[in-house]
């Protein structure tokens, strides 16, 4: 089943993780997104993020590649429950892009079956997530 949602970030905190130098940091970031759709809940994110170029005024015009996990809590459609997505992804100044993986046996609840993959992007001014799931 394909399923597509919109989301927003609520809480963006990054921390160095080195010495590297300023114009291409090695950082942590903890992250927590609201989603809204036939997915409806919260993602607790947490990246290991390093910048090929970072601009310290305008950080939207950064580049940088990533790896990290995502937990979500909430509903996929009627269905209620957690699970755990790992995640690989770039970002350029023309905004994210990351392909996504339910961890087998991570779900919770009436998502304990669930799995899948998928991506995030921008599309439009708006943020989509969407999955092709099996639950």
């Amino acid at each position: 089943m394909q399923i597509q949602s919109e989301f927003t970030v609520s809480k963006w905190e990054e921390q160095p993780l080195t010495t590297f130098p300023q114009e291409n940091p090695l950082v942590r970031a903890s992250v927590i997104y609201e989603v809204t759709g036939e997915i409806n809940g919260k993602l607790y994110a947490e990246y290991l993020m390093q910048y090929s170029n970072f601009d310290q005024e305008n950080p939207h015009n950064s580049k940088a590649t990533y790896l990290g996990y995502m937990l979500f809590e909430g509903k996929i459609n009627d269905k209620s429950g957690t699970f755990v997505i790992e995640e690989e992804g770039e970002y350029t100044p023309s905004g994210p892009e990351s392909t996504l993986s339910i961890k087998p046996h991570s779900g919770t609840s009436e998502l304990a079956n669930i799995a899948g993959n998928g991506y995030y992007r921008l599309q439009g001014d708006k943020m989509v997530i969407s999955f092709e799931i099996n639950s």
